[in-house]
């Protein structure tokens, strides 16, 4: 009795998070450069915040020849999205330095759910206030 009367709450909790969560997007893009040259094979990682429990990652990509990237992601939410992109990489005082990786967050300003946010271009040589680093021995 108890077994079903759970896999019916289950199921009815499943359906009205469908029913009210919609799917939500956004769509990041941009250039970095490590000093003055192009940094390509840059790991990004598009996340959503979440309020309760982890974040989610929506999405991954690299950087091209140029520096460039584009990455979109989605997430079923209630309310809106919280997106926020990391990017790993090796530049550090803008040189290619694989003893140290750097880990920068750049938040996505919530007026761009739905739309194309442009960080524009970005030198990794410049440390964020969110930068993290984990260094090698």
């Amino acid at each position: 009795m108890f077994r079903s009367q759970l896999l019916l709450l289950l199921t009815i909790s499943s359906i009205a998070y469908g029913l009210f969560g919609t799917m939500k997007n956004v769509t990041v893009t941009g250039e970095l450069n490590c000093g003055r040259n192009y940094y390509s094979n840059v790991r990004l990682e598009l996340w959503e915040a979440d309020t309760f429990g982890s974040d989610d990652k929506l999405n991954m990509t690299y950087t091209n020849d140029k520096g460039q990237f584009k990455i979109y992601g989605e997430a079923r939410e209630i309310r809106n999205i919280e997106p926020y992109l990391k990017v790993h990489h090796f530049c550090k005082n803008g040189v290619h330095d694989v003893k140290c990786e750097m880990i920068d967050r750049f938040d996505v300003p919530k007026q761009y759910q739905g739309k194309v946010y442009s960080l524009g271009l970005i030198d990794l040589a410049v440390a964020t206030e969110k930068r993290k680093e984990k260094c090698h021995k």
